[in-house]
């Protein structure tokens, strides 16, 4: 069973989560995890279903918006994306198809037939300083006693914390380090990888490159629609004017959705010291000199 835990950094800063299985999870998790776990691997997977699959704060809606658009034809923004992480398995069931389903779990902990090529995969990849300083302006932005009591963090016990694993998803090294796993083991098709930094430098390639994985349409005005809709200036005014979920609703003072900021590549340095820089890339070298991924930082 998933117990609850609070970890600490030296500074105090700490974060509220449960842990099952030595990994970590977000405090509202569906069910004891085991179960929903066991559910998510059983589930029934239909040939139009998306699975959007980020590690946390790294371009999740925008990975979900661009599917969703895509699989649906319609260039409308909806907000946030249904996760498979905190959401029954009734609800999800009974959702209509095409369905586009985002979670923060590795790929190993997706449903069989997911495994098997049914269905399709996007993966969303961030370089982890951009992760690392969004993760933290996030948990800043929460105002709500929950989340508060929740996670209370300067950046330096966030830093602490993400290099050491001890946030909700392990290690962003972790994290990579299986979806290398996964491009060696899988024998499928089903999979499609995008970099955030490459989609904020050419989005237009990556929306076709998508709309082709996906069997999407791929009429240049629909795409081009697709791209104009899905820049980080476009998704952040439609979300202004988007009453978000509930669960948005209970944490937020204006009442917005808190997931946009800036999107920016390299923003970064208004956070690390150069002294955590340093420490920094020598962790990242160490870790990433096997990996078949290569990130941009600025």
């Amino acid at each position: 069973m998933a117990a609850p835990v609070e970890v600490r950094s030296q500074d105090g800063s700490f974060m509220k989560m449960l842990v099952y299985d030595n990994n970590y999870f977000m405090s509202f998790f569906v069910g004891n995890i085991k179960d929903h776990l066991a559910d998510i691997e059983q589930m029934e997977v239909r040939d139009d279903d998306t699975f959007v699959l980020t590690y946390p704060k790294s371009g999740t809606h925008w990975a979900y918006t661009l599917s969703s658009m895509l699989r649906t034809g319609e260039t409308t923004y909806h907000g946030s994306p249904t996760f498979l992480d905190f959401t029954n398995m009734e609800t999800i069931n009974n959702l209509p198809s095409p369905r586009v389903l985002a979670s923060h779990l590795t790929f190993n902990f997706m449903p069989r037939q997911i495994k098997e090529g049914k269905g399709k995969v996007v993966s969303m990849l961030r370089n982890p300083k951009d992760v690392a300083s969004s993760m933290y302006t996030f948990a800043k932005k929460l105002d709500h006693p929950d989340y508060q009591a929740r996670y209370q963090l300067s950046w330096e016990g966030l830093l602490e914390l993400y290099l050491g694993g001890r946030v909700p998803s392990g290690t962003w090294f972790e994290y990579i380090q299986a979806w290398d796993r996964v491009k060696r083991d899988h024998k499928g098709n089903n999979i499609i990888h995008l970099i955030y930094e490459d989609m904020k430098q050419d989005l237009g390639s990556n929306v076709r490159d998508l709309a082709v994985f996906l069997g999407a349409s791929c009429e240049q005005d629909f795409l081009d629609k697709v791209t104009e809709n899905c820049t980080f200036k476009s998704m952040s005014t439609d979300s202004a004017n988007l009453t978000p979920s509930e669960q948005w609703m209970n944490v937020t003072n204006n009442k917005i959705l808190p997931i946009y900021r800036k999107g920016e590549v390299g923003d970064w340095k208004n956070y690390f010291t150069v002294a955590q820089n340093e420490h920094f890339d020598k962790v990242y070298k160490e870790k990433m000199k096997t990996s078949s991924f290569n990130f941009r930082f600025q």
